[in-house]
């Protein structure tokens, strides 16, 4: 890529990110291509090593001449809004490579690790043809699991010595992840931290890690499952293997990022599991349901949009500010106002359309 196209696609994402006059545009034209890049989405706890590991990936996918692009959501700093990383620190192997764009993002203080509009900076590097989008999320910890909402392949990073088994897998994080890496193999407790992970594998999956193929005898299987909403939703991302013709099993690798000891291995996995959901028509799954939450996402945004504050003065609108003041005063509930705010809206709307 040239110092213009650069440009241009700075230039793009900005407008986007910011909601600039004609960024609608944009999207729609995003929003309609019929191939998206691949995903991957690259979360885990401050400390595990995400944005070496990220350097590798890179270095690795790039010799390919694959075009890649890295968006890292950083904490937003509580002056400016802005990240407060940036890129400086981010890359050494990748940098020799022309075919790799980097963005970092500020999350604005959005829990979840992400930035709300990261799933249309997908689409409009999509529009710009790249084949892959590395997500690296904030790694905010117990909140830092909304990536799997956007990502086409979810790589969970964990280190020995982070904290017990307890709290690694009360974080959320075993729940969301297609490949596991425990980075920092070369440390003491490496080998407990596979050993906790695959234990809490153990009571979601049966199989080997990686492709498992279907044959008759796995048809009594689905018993040892509880019928909870978070096995329905394991069920759908990765088969089930009473039923489907073939299965994911979230494989485990440790990885040295820092001296790119098992880097390639890593990457191979994760175009496995992309070939693999492709084929298995997971991938369109995983894509409706991102769909359906930026729906959910996008009414939200115009319907409140009405009630927000002035952005200059910071002063409440007119029809919200007589029910704040009632419910501070214990003269009313947000629910109550809620309704009768909607309400309201719907006999304007009523007033306004032609008979």
């Amino acid at each position: 890529m040239d110092a213009g196209e650069l440009r241009r696609i700075a230039r793009t994402i900005s407008a986007v990110e910011n909601r600039i006059d004609g960024y609608e545009n944009t999207l729609r034209d995003a929003y309609r291509l019929q191939h998206w890049a691949d995903v991957i989405g690259i979360t885990g706890p401050p400390g595990a090593g995400k944005s070496t590991l990220v350097d590798g990936l890179i270095a690795h996918w790039a010799t390919a001449d694959d075009r890649i692009a890295i968006v890292a959501i950083d904490p937003s700093s509580p002056y400016s809004g802005g990240a407060v990383l940036g890129d400086r620190i981010r890359r050494t192997r990748s940098v020799g490579h022309d075919n790799t764009y980097f963005r970092s993002l500020s999350s604005r203080g959005h829990v979840g690790g992400l930035n709300e509009v990261a799933t249309d900076l997908v689409a409009v590097l999509s529009l710009f043809e790249f084949r892959k989008v590395i997500i690296e999320t904030v790694g905010a910890g117990q909140s830092d699991v909304e990536i799997h909402n956007t990502a086409d392949c979810t790589v969970v990073v964990m280190t020995p010595g982070l904290g017990d088994g307890v709290q690694a897998s009360k974080a959320g994080l075993m729940e969301i992840g297609d490949v596991f890496l425990v980075n920092k193999a070369d440390l003491p407790g490496a080998d407990d931290a596979v050993c906790m992970i695959e234990s809490a594998l153990a009571a979601a999956y049966v199989g080997k890690p990686g492709i498992n193929i279907r044959d008759d005898k796995t048809t009594a299987l689905p018993a040892i499952y509880p019928p909870t909403p978070g096995m329905k939703a394991l069920r759908q991302r990765h088969g089930d293997v009473a039923q489907d013709d073939s299965t994911w099993v979230p494989p485990i690798l440790k990885v040295v990022a820092t001296e790119n000891n098992g880097v390639s291995e890593a990457a191979q996995t994760i175009d496995a599991f992309l070939h693999w959901s492709a084929r298995a028509d997971r991938r369109r799954q995983r894509r409706r349901e991102r769909a359906y939450a930026q729906v959910l996402h996008a009414l939200s945004v115009l319907l409140l949009a009405p009630y927000a504050r002035e952005p200059e003065s910071g002063r409440l609108p007119d029809a919200i500010t007589p029910w704040v003041e009632r419910i501070a005063d214990g003269g009313a509930s947000p629910l109550e106002a809620a309704r009768a705010l909607l309400r309201g809206r719907r006999r304007q709307s009523a007033r306004r359309s032609p008979r």
